[in-house]
């Protein structure tokens, strides 16, 4: 167990948050610490009610969009290890720590043979922020392959397993991002994998982009390549990824503007349509546009960029003005996807 003051020296003060930003925003963090392993992390979580402190867990950054100065304590989460159980002759049960790097997963599954995540190469960020959006892509959830979720009580620093049924997941969502973001840390995944093939290529053209056999390997490989020549590389060009999530309307809404607007991309989504946000953007004339030091991506219109700025006063200006023209012209609503700190009612000046 961690002592009192080993936490001490584990805590610095006015940490700048720039190196676990992706979009490298300069703001700073009141105290710091990070935990390597359960114990540190329980006790710091200790340390956060017994001072009376809020406390922030971040793993990445990947998905986030820090927009002020972080009262409390942020912890980054570095929790490590994968096991897998290869006992059952269909199924391999993986256990992942939630500061693993997502994508670094899925290449180890591929190069095992096992199938379920190939889809989701690529992904940014760490295995415990990857249920807390419901990550997703090419027709693949990671809600498909979760069994359940090892989470920390931010209160009591119980920890327990919830199963993933019990988790809320929907469409670039969870309990995680809604009633559950305020009380529990994600510790580790539980994935279940079959060992036999079984390959989802039904979306985003994956099967006619394939230049030979559909294997486990080449379908990792293409999602690979194809989200390299659209998405920008957070190391070269400071992004979270898709910052606007495929907005879902309703049939009659779909009717209408497959009516007024014939090329609209779509797709079927339950009883809903899923919009292509990329394909409204673009033609909202926001694609490749630079705006005060931040701007839309050329390649895809769903990301916006940081060029040059320390702060992300430009960036919510710009996510304004693209979600006005997006809605001014289809009267469609766009919501943001990366999670913003400090919760914008809590927002501390620049």
């Amino acid at each position: 167990m961690t002592s009192p003051d080993s936490i001490d020296q584990l805590i610095q003060k006015s940490i700048s948050l720039k190196a676990f930003n992706t979009f490298r925003f300069d703001y700073e963090a009141e105290y710091f610490a990070i935990a390597d392993n359960l114990d540190s992390l329980r006790a710091l979580l200790l340390w956060g009610k017994e001072n009376d402190q809020i406390v922030t867990v971040i793993g990445s950054g990947s998905n986030l969009l820090i927009s002020g100065h972080v009262s409390g304590l942020v912890i980054i989460n570095r929790l490590m290890g994968i096991n897998a159980d290869t006992s059952n002759s269909e199924n391999v049960t993986l256990r992942v720590a939630a500061g693993e790097e997502w994508h670094k997963l899925v290449e180890y599954t591929v190069y095992q043979n096992w199938y379920g995540i190939e889809n989701l190469a690529l992904i940014p960020g760490t295995a415990g922020a990857a249920p807390v959006q419901n990550i997703g892509a090419y027709g693949v959830e990671v809600k498909d392959v979760l069994s359940k979720v090892q989470v920390i009580d931010k209160q009591t620093a119980d920890v327990f397993w919830i199963p993933a049924e019990d988790c809320g997941f929907a469409y670039r969502n969870s309990h995680f991002k809604g009633k559950w973001k305020d009380n529990l840390i994600i510790t580790a995944i539980e994935l279940k994998l079959k060992k036999q093939a079984e390959l989802e290529l039904s979306y985003g053209g994956l099967h006619s982009q394939l230049k030979g056999e559909a294997t486990l390997k080449s379908v990792f490989e293409l999602v690979c390549e194809v989200r390299e020549s659209k998405l920008p590389s957070p190391a070269k060009i400071a992004n979270a990824g898709s910052f606007f999530k495929n907005p879902i309307v309703s049939q009659e809404k779909h009717t209408s503007l497959k009516e007024q607007f014939p090329e609209l991309v779509s797709f079927a989504h339950g009883e809903q349509y899923k919009l292509a946000a990329g394909w409204l953007i673009d033609q909202a004339g926001w694609k490749g546009k630079e705006y005060l030091g931040v701007g839309v991506y050329p390649k895809q219109a769903l990301v916006l960029v940081n060029y040059s700025e320390s702060s992300a006063n430009a960036l919510l200006a710009l996510e304004e003005k693209v979600k006005h023209a997006v809605f001014e012209k289809y009267g469609v609503e766009l919501e943001r996807e990366p999670v913003e700190l400090p919760i914008p009612s809590l927002r501390q000046g620049d």
